[in-house]
């Protein structure tokens, strides 16, 4: 897939139908470029992630530009998946969303807490954003999730070949994941109609 494929297709499709065809679709760039399945690499992939933090095998997501090779954030200009790119996860929970909301809340109130605005963004958004590399700001919830993640990050090196940080973006429902990223595609998608 090459950008000005992607770039026509933003601009001769809807926002639903680009979400559906490059965010929610089986294709995912990084396993037909890293594996010799990519389909039973992905399912295999999301049994693993279903297991290891117990959440439905449906409920889990790769977006970005793992899934696309091309960044669609309306500021990064296509930018191609490479070395320094996160690999982002959506979870679908809206249990483990609330425990992590709670979790940041109290330590709000305790003392700062480091990235305050971006995760209040978020939260706003219907999304709490976590890196495997997380501080764990001393909470029980947090602490817990972090050695949960640590603990299949090799395998998740050797089985998938998955090298760089995984960004695992808990979402409350399936209907904040799916506002959050049309309008991302809308401002993607304006920006593009300016320029053509």
């Amino acid at each position: 897939m090459e950008k000005q494929e992607v770039v026509n297709f933003i601009l001769e499709n809807s926002e639903l139908d680009i979400y559906y065809q490059y965010l929610i679709g089986q294709n995912v760039w990084y396993f037909q470029n890293f594996s010799d399945n990519s389909e039973t690499s992905y399912d295999e992939f999301k049994k693993f992630i279903s297991r290891k933090l117990d959440v439905p095998f449906n409920n889990i997501s790769i977006v970005g530009s793992a899934k696309t090779k091309f960044s669609f954030s309306p500021t990064k200009n296509f930018k191609v998946f490479g070395d320094d790119s996160d690999f982002d996860l959506i979870i679908v929970s809206n249990k483990m969303f609330h425990n992590i909301w709670n979790a940041y809340r109290e330590v709000a109130l305790e003392r700062h807490l480091a990235g305050y605005q971006y995760k209040c963004s978020n939260v706003f958004n219907g999304f709490v954003s976590l890196k495997d590399t997380d501080p764990t700001y001393g909470k029980s919830v947090l602490e817990e999730w972090q050695r949960k993640v640590l603990t299949f990050k090799a395998e998740l090196q050797l089985k998938f070949k998955i090298q760089h940080e995984v960004n695992y973006r808990i979402y409350s429902d399936w209907e904040s994941v799916q506002d959050y990223h049309m309008r991302g595609i809308s401002k993607l998608k304006g920006g593009l109609n300016e320029t053509n």
